[in-house]
């Protein structure tokens, strides 16, 4: 099977925190969000036998624990990301899912084949009208499917990490955090597995000059959301990640 592969990157420590894994970049997305800073990834072709990855993932083997799913978005290639994760899981590695929640039914397809250890879902707006401004298209099952994503994992034995990623002239007001934190206490169950991460965003690595002239919210200003969030957030746990202070957790 032939799959359209943006890159292998064979060691990293950063795509699921805790964890060396093995990260497998996949092109295509639906989304087209301002700030994405894998844009170069999102209409690139390179189709790639699956052979020449799963091979590259037993070069890293010695120094894994685990395979990441990374794009643009991995789901959009459902078939290629069950095959390889049939494959790592087979080797002994667990596997890590970053994803915009738009697949909702392959979501579902690896839980059952237990294919999937962990998902890192974003919730990028409040599920309002905000959603399709922030993700750049118009679709009607944008929001039910992210919710349904979100509810096939809370109920499944899979973790879930959820992250937000704040722009202070676009997602990253005091309202907004509320919105969604609010959403997911009354909406996900199973919060003792849950994460929530609100992450520092900065522009200057996207392709949109909106985001490239935009400010960018200080650790202190970042402190303040994490404090909205934990207020409507009962039960599982907060991070901030910024620049200069790395991953931090946040308690009340």
């Amino acid at each position: 099977m032939n799959a359209n592969v943006g890159g292998v990157v064979p060691l990293s420590t950063v795509d699921w925190h805790g964890k060396s894994a093995a990260v497998i970049f996949l092109n295509g997305c639906p989304f087209r969000c301002g700030y994405c800073h894998n844009y170069d990834l999102l209409t690139k072709s390179n189709p790639t036998d699956l052979e020449l990855v799963k091979k590259r993932i037993m070069e890293s083997k010695p120094f894994i624990s685990a395979v990441v799913f990374l794009g643009g978005e991995p789901l959009m290639q459902g078939e290629a990301v069950t095959e390889i994760a049939a494959f790592a899981k087979e080797n002994g590695l667990m596997i890590g899912i970053h994803t915009n929640g738009f697949y909702p039914e392959i979501v579902s397809s690896l839980i059952e084949k237990n294919l999937a250890d962990k998902f890192f879902v974003d919730i990028k707006a409040p599920f309002d009208d905000s959603y399709e401004k922030t993700v750049g298209i118009r679709s009607d099952v944008v929001i039910s499917n992210i919710q349904k994503t979100i509810q096939v994992i809370d109920e499944s034995p899979a973790e879930l990490e959820i992250k937000t990623t704040v722009f202070p002239e676009a997602v990253g007001s005091k309202s907004d955090i509320e919105n969604i934190s609010k959403w997911m206490n009354e909406n996900i169950k199973n919060k003792a597995k849950l994460t929530y991460i609100l992450q520092q965003g900065k522009g200057g690595n996207s392709n949109d000059p909106v985001f490239q002239k935009m400010s960018f919210l200080s650790p202190e200003e970042m402190d303040v959301l994490a404090e909205t969030a934990l207020d409507n957030l009962n039960g599982g746990t907060v991070f901030t990640q910024t620049d200069e202070e790395g991953r931090v957790e946040k308690k009340k």
